[in-house]
């Protein structure tokens, strides 16, 4: 019979994944920009710690006995790895798997449910998210899920002139070039 986790069990957890957590925002932090050739090999380890944690958690959150912290160290750790793969998924050079994952979280679907509608393997969503190499076959399926999905969110400035936009942008203030980015042109009062 398994060991449900105690309170005590769940507070070590929780305080590990705090720790954890501490060391993974401060390299987040320190991630150069997107534009950078060293970016997504940064943004690569810190998401793979992430996954571990991330199933580490999942794992203790599932159990009978599991703590409403343990669910709240987990929400935290989901929206950290959420956060930076769409931050990945945008940036020049995204793999596959992170295009894929930003454009099916913003959908609000489920690796499998992106596999069978895709027609693909249940486990390769998860895999090319993790960094796996698709084939060809398999990455022009991916590619024409993600442009039925809307595309990758945070890219579709980068999109050319002439291909259509879902919905015309209207911005609210006046832009400028930062980087490679539109960035709103901020207003100071003098």
């Amino acid at each position: 019979m398994e060991h449900a986790p105690q309170e005590g069990e769940s507070s070590v957890i929780v305080s590990l994944s705090d720790a954890a957590m501490h060391m993974y925002t401060a390299a987040i932090d320190a991630l150069p920009f997107p534009e950078d050739k060293k970016f997504h090999k940064r943004a690569d380890v810190v998401l793979s710690g992430l996954r571990k944690l991330r199933s580490g958690l999942t794992e203790a959150a599932s159990r009978n006995r599991s703590t409403s912290s343990v669910i709240v160290a987990l929400s935290d750790v989901r929206r950290r790895y959420d956060s930076l793969m769409a931050r990945a998924a945008a940036a020049p050079g995204a793999s596959l798997g992170q295009q894929l994952y930003a454009a099916r979280i913003e959908a609000k679907l489920t690796a499998a449910e992106v596999a069978n509608g895709a027609g693909l393997r249940p486990d390769l969503i998860d895999d090319l998210e993790a960094g796996e190499i698709p084939t060809e076959e398999e990455a022009a399926k991916v590619r024409e899920l993600i442009a039925a999905l809307g595309g990758v969110p945070g890219t579709e400035h980068l999109r050319p002139a002439d291909e259509p936009h879902d919905e015309p942008h209207e911005p609210d203030a006046p832009e400028q070039m930062v980087n490679g980015w539109e960035q709103p042109l901020t207003q100071h009062s003098g």
